[in-house]
């Protein structure tokens, strides 16, 4: 009879416990990334100072960009479309115009 192959590691056979080390990295990075948009939103409220309007502004862009549209700035890989629409309102290639004989208000 044939002896069935150990499908176990060694290491997690042993009976004790198993400390696994995971890169930290990334956390770093995660923080950055934040800190780029926390940014990117306070300067995009200096040129559209309604939030809820630069909240419809930006989540109508980011739709557009999930679409497929091309982004009008210079992106990196790991900018997330979000950050890209925020990026084009700073930059003063995305704004807005109000709808004529609709209350300003509303």
């Amino acid at each position: 009879m044939l002896a069935a192959p150990q499908l176990t590691p060694p290491a997690l056979a042993s009976s004790g416990p198993t400390i696994l080390q995971f890169p930290t990295e990334a956390n770093r990075t995660v923080r950055s990334l934040r800190h780029m948009t926390t940014q990117l939103l306070q300067e995009a409220a200096q040129v559209i100072p309604n939030q809820q309007l630069l909240i419809n502004v930006v989540s109508r862009r980011v739709r557009q960009l999930g679409l497929g549209h091309r982004p009008m700035v210079e992106t990196t890989p790991r900018m997330s479309l979000t950050d890209i629409a925020l990026k084009e309102i700073v930059a003063g290639k995305l704004a807005f115009e109000p709808v004529k004989g609709a209350p300003e208000n509303a």
